[in-house]
């Protein structure tokens, strides 16, 4: 007689549907993305592109790449004026729930290097006083970094809006962000920004007055351009246009190897 299969037990049952559900997401991805590509060469762009650093309307270069997560061709253009490089447009033009969803997905398959290193160079650039209270913004699920930072007596704390994390230093919803902070940091992250001077503006609205931000990424070069999740590449002069436009100046800049920062200040 055969043997019967053993029953599944409910954390087996879940793993496999999670398993089914990841697969069948990685075979509905491309083809989304394969469509919306058709559909924007039939079409073009809902609006005329304007420059995410300097609102300028163009002529604007091309730069075009592919995107190694499925997302198919990512076009971006290049402002002649202050040498930002922004875009797809396919992605700037997403509804906000739209992409959470894809940020979601995203990591539940993906995860992010250890940055702790990269952001306690970022606090750091901020020149930090004792006593002041610091807020890194978008401090993912793979950073030891307020942990680290706490331990050494900073009043640090995270903001993490899309992956998961336990930690009791960091919050998930914007809305519990409400105290008045003296700088804020962060580490890739500003090539993520989909409307860089709305979130300027967000920021200048939980610093203090004269606060800073000292914001690390590559992408002040052209550097991993392969995501649609990077759709903003502040070449240039771009960090010095958009903090004019926002109530910010550059006061400090530090590069070498793959770590690139820029320091804002609040006028």
């Amino acid at each position: 007689m055969t043997d019967l299969p053993k029953p599944l037990n409910a954390d087996e049952r879940l793993a496999r549907l999670e398993a089914r559900v990841e697969a069948l997401a990685g075979l509905l991805q491309p083809a989304y993305w394969s469509l919306l590509d058709s559909l924007y060469a039939r079409l073009g762009p809902q609006t005329p592109p304007r420059c995410l650093a300097c609102d300028g309307a163009g002529p604007f270069g091309s730069r075009i790449d592919q995107c190694v997560f499925g997302g198919g061709l990512l076009e971006r253009y290049e402002c002649r004026d202050c040498g930002c490089v922004f875009g797809p447009l396919k992605y700037l033009e997403l509804p906000e729930a739209v992409v959470e969803a894809d940020y979601r997905l995203l990591y539940q398959s993906y995860s992010e290097g250890d940055s702790t290193e990269a952001e306690l160079r970022a606090f750091h650039a901020l020149d930090p006083k004792p006593g002041g209270l610091y807020l890194n913004w978008g401090s993912g699920a793979w950073s030891a970094s307020v942990e680290r930072l706490r331990a050494e007596g900073w009043d640090v704390w995270g903001y993490e809006p899309h992956a998961e994390t336990a930690s009791p230093f960091v919050v998930r919803n914007r809305g519990e962000v409400s105290a008045r902070f003296d700088g804020i940091f962060s580490n890739n992250v500003i090539e993520h920004l989909r409307v860089p001077a709305a979130q300027f503006a967000d920021f200048q609205a939980v610093l203090k007055p004269g606060g800073r931000m000292a914001h690390a990424s590559p992408c002040y070069d052209w550097r991993y351009a392969f995501s649609r999740f990077h759709v903003f590449f502040p070449l240039r002069d771009a960090p010095e246009r958009l903090a004019a436009r926002t109530g910010f100046r550059v006061i400090g800049r530090e590069e070498d190897d793959d770590y690139r920062v820029r320091v804002f200040e609040a006028d």
